[in-house]
């Protein structure tokens, strides 16, 4: 993708918006993840429409919006115009008990399919454009990954360490960071419900080979919350 600042604006708006699509879509999301203006522009939509939305005043069909969805519906059926919405209702109605009914026979006879879940993030520094670390996790097969961008090795005499954070309780360590090649880590169960629940990561800066105490001793240096994609 070509980065001017038209065409980011122009896709973070078809993006919020929702017309952007199949694999337009992956790709800005993928894009979204590596560029911080990419998302700065995502946001800034997100909050323009948002305000939009709160300012539309609810309206109900008029009758005659009743009739056509009717004819259109059942030609031949012809309801008088008072009963149109009443009679239409119920129809409705009918239709979507059988469709329950019908639904219900066929998930009783057809185990629920799992789809993989995929969460993505980026850690990032503040007035820098490019990510320190750009996260994936999937789900399905307990992994977490981190891919440095522009992170840059931490003192001599010192490392990353990264961390879940759950909503409640002591933040779980996933290991060392190393900088310059992608890093891997198996999540256990114990992390995997943490991170399914907060989907908050950090990262700490700790003596070299990470906390001796199995919690945060140095400064938190990042925070980075993850999105389902």
């Amino acid at each position: 993708m070509k980065r001017t600042p038209e065409r980011i604006e122009r896709l973070a708006a078809e993006y919020v918006m929702g017309s952007l699509q199949g694999r337009a879509r992956q790709r800005f999301e993928r894009w979204m993840m590596d560029s911080v203006a990419v998302r700065r522009e995502v946001w800034y939509w997100e909050t323009r429409l948002a305000e939009l939305a709160a300012v539309v005043p609810e309206q109900a069909p008029p009758e005659r919006v009743w009739r056509r969805i009717g004819q259109r519906l059942w030609p031949t059926a012809t309801p008088s115009p008072g009963a149109a919405g009443r009679w239409l209702l119920a129809t409705w109605s009918s239709l979507a008990t059988a469709a329950v009914l019908v639904l219900a026979v066929v998930l009783w006879q057809t185990p629920p399919v799992v789809e993989p879940r995929f969460l993505a993030g980026a850690i990032v520094e503040q007035n820098v454009d490019d990510p320190l670390w750009v996260v994936s996790e999937a789900a399905h097969e307990h992994r977490l990954s981190l891919r440095p961008v522009a992170a840059r090795p931490a003192a001599q005499d010192r490392d990353y360490e990264l961390w879940v954070v759950p909503e409640d309780g002591t933040p779980l360590s996933l290991g060392v960071v190393p900088v310059g090649e992608v890093y891997q880590v198996t999540l256990d169960d114990e992390a995997r419900a943490a991170l399914s629940q907060s989907r908050t990561l950090a990262i700490s800066l700790e003596p070299r080979g990470g906390s001796p105490t199995g919690a945060p001793t140095g400064p938190i240096l990042h925070v980075a919350r993850l999105y389902e994609l």
